[in-house]
């Protein structure tokens, strides 16, 4: 991770202004890693309906989701949460963990990493990379995908 100096003065971003797609999903850095002196990433990510992570693991950062708009099902370890708008999840590092969105709209997150970090990774997967790459950044980042979602459950919900 590369060290920075903190941020000494006060800045604001409307969300949308840094907006680029990485990984299927819009994203909006909204605090970089040069912001905050490293300390955390803070992103507002637009998710379209049906988008799933797979199973995975962060080794370098904790993850806090508080989903804005639209509903998800969070796995982590062997449990799985719904969690509706206003609904908060924290995600220390080391457990696996993904999220699929769910329902009839797109979802909008707040998704924060600390410390920082894992902006670098979200830059790099904006741009194409093959299988190799993608392995290559994994382990750059200590991240560990683990493989699909359990499926969806057959009632509807």
């Amino acid at each position: 991770m590369k060290k920075t100096s903190l941020q000494t003065k006060p800045y604001m971003l409307n969300d949308g202004e840094q907006r680029f797609e990485s990984l299927g999903v819009l994203v909006s850095i909204m605090a970089s890693a040069e912001q905050t002196g490293g300390a955390f990433n803070l992103f507002n990510i637009l998710l379209p309906l049906g988008y799933e992570t797979p199973l995975h693991i962060h080794y370098a950062e904790d993850v806090a989701i508080h989903v804005l708009e639209g509903a998800l099902d969070i796995f982590w370890g062997d449990e799985k949460q719904r969690a509706e708008v206003g609904s908060f999840f924290f995600q220390p590092r080391g457990t696996p963990h993904g999220f699929r969105v769910i329902g009839t709209a797109h979802a909008r997150i707040s998704y924060m990493t600390v410390p920082s970090g894992f902006d670098e990774f979200v830059i790099a997967c904006g741009k194409p990379f093959n299988d190799l790459e993608a392995m290559m950044l994994e382990a750059r980042f200590k991240i560990e995908t683990l493989g699909s979602l359990p499926a969806l459950d057959k009632e509807k919900k």
